[in-house]
């Protein structure tokens, strides 16, 4: 991800409405399994650390990421259990950990599937993955260049890349249904930065009104999902168990 980035997603995470609505839907996925007493849970790509903070309330979490300047930020945010390293080779034990959180870091890597077998070597067995990723090629716009994808998805292709890494698939569906036509607008409106122009991420600013709104638009969806999987969305939402 561009580092001016980082900057920027501390700054939003805690109030708009996109990064709300991931974390609550993250949340709410997390608060549907069974978890042991404390678990432990990894959130792979932390980013600033808004998620891993959020999750706290279940047991002990460790925020992994490859870059000094997002684990930077989560320190800012009071947090200390943190790796410096990519997802492909975790520093942690075998079997070690109960639950690994993945919001949108898939798309960055180069091998998906060898990630997703790294997960499965740290899950103790009956462990789970909650992860989600951008969907769609045809969203592909600057948003894509400035966090440095490489790729987006759809649903039948995260389901299989994840049983090629050894995982049940418990969930799969899609998320910001009821938004996708919009973002699809918006992202055929900005599918490339005029020349000479960093790409920068599409967090358009808001009336503090609408935000609110969206807000609360997205937490009816997150309900709903609890009990309906989607036909189209701008994200991939899955849950992954390693059989025991």
């Amino acid at each position: 991800m561009n580092p001016a980035e980082y900057e920027r997603m501390y700054h939003y995470e805690d109030h708009y409405w996109w990064f709300v609505s991931r974390r609550e839907l993250v949340d709410s996925l997390v608060g549907c399994l069974s978890l042991p007493a404390a678990p432990i849970i990894v959130d792979v790509g932390c980013g600033t650390g808004a998620t891993a903070v959020q999750l706290q309330h279940y047991g002990t979490v460790v925020g992994v990421d490859i870059s000094p300047l997002a684990l930077a930020w989560s320190r800012q945010r009071g947090l200390y259990n943190l790796l410096l390293c990519p997802a492909e080779t975790l520093p942690l034990s075998h079997q070690s950990v109960d639950v690994i959180v993945a919001t949108d870091i898939l798309e960055h890597l180069e091998d998906d599937v060898a990630v997703l077998r790294e997960f499965h070597r740290v899950l103790k067995p009956g462990g789970y993955v909650v992860a989600t990723v951008p969907a769609y090629s045809i969203l592909w716009s600057e948003h894509d260049l400035a966090l440095m994808h490489r790729r987006r998805y759809v649903a039948r292709v995260l389901g299989k890349r994840s049983r090629l890494a050894g995982f049940e698939v418990v969930r799969l569906t899609y998320a910001l249904f009821f938004l996708f036509p919009l973002a699809l607008v918006m992202r055929l409106l900005k599918r490339t930065p005029p020349p000479g122009k960093e790409p920068e991420a599409q967090l358009p600013p808001i009336p503090n009104w609408l935000n609110r709104l969206l807000i609360t638009f997205q937490r009816m969806e997150t309900r709903l999902l609890k009990r309906y999987n989607f036909p189209w969305g701008v994200s991939v939402v899955s849950v992954l168990r390693k059989p025991c």
